[in-house]
């Protein structure tokens, strides 16, 4: 069996950036980007464009029902390619809403049945998030020091809690290293299978 990496992080600490530079070393690495698919599955309601726009209005449009609609996507999706090639979910249960934050996570049962073998939490301090942010906000909201510590601190205790009902070990990566070197580091946790 493949690796399954359920990578996940706050806004701004560069997990897509760090699955496309993966992609890139990993030809057959398979990517289910959760932020991806329920834009085209808002889509389709017009109700959202792009990312961008699902990032703008976030619990204005996406609904729990939509969000289990994509966490069935994904055990499927692990379960064609797991067998065969290494896997990376880029996720994240935390939102940051107008009114403050919203989790919206797998239940226990279901993380089980994804079963990933690594949990990986991107994080940067929150003055490197603000300044990513503020030169490419791409719908994210502006936000403050204390709101980028806090979102990243929500984030990391789904992660290990995750991890701790499963007995999977939880890797903490600084985002703020040079990304050939996250990524070389990564490679490395990925082919050591």
């Amino acid at each position: 069996m493949a690796e399954v990496v359920y990578l996940t992080g706050a806004p701004a600490t560069g997990k897509s950036t760090l699955t496309r530079a993966l992609k890139s070393q990993i030809a057959d690495l398979q990517i289910f980007e959760f932020g991806e698919r329920l834009t085209a599955r808002l889509a389709g309601s017009g109700q959202v464009t792009d990312q961008a726009d699902l990032r703008s209005q976030s619990a204005r449009a996406i609904t729990l029902d939509d969000v289990r609609a994509v966490d069935r996507e994904l055990l499927d999706f692990v379960a064609t390619h797991r067998a065969a090639c290494p896997v990376i979910i880029d996720s994240h249960a935390v939102t940051k809403e107008s009114y403050g934050y919203r989790v919206t996570p797998y239940s226990l049962k279901e993380f089980e049945k994804l079963g990933p073998t690594q949990i990986w939490v991107l994080y940067t301090e929150p003055q490197v998030a603000l300044r990513r942010i503020a030169a490419n906000a791409q719908g994210r909201p502006r936000i403050t020091e204390e709101e980028a510590r806090f979102h990243t601190q929500l984030q990391a205790s789904v992660a290990i809690f995750y991890g701790m009902h499963l007995g999977t070990a939880i890797h903490f990566f600084d985002s703020a290293v040079p990304g050939e070197q996250l990524a070389a580091q990564l490679v490395a946790r990925l082919s050591r299978s």
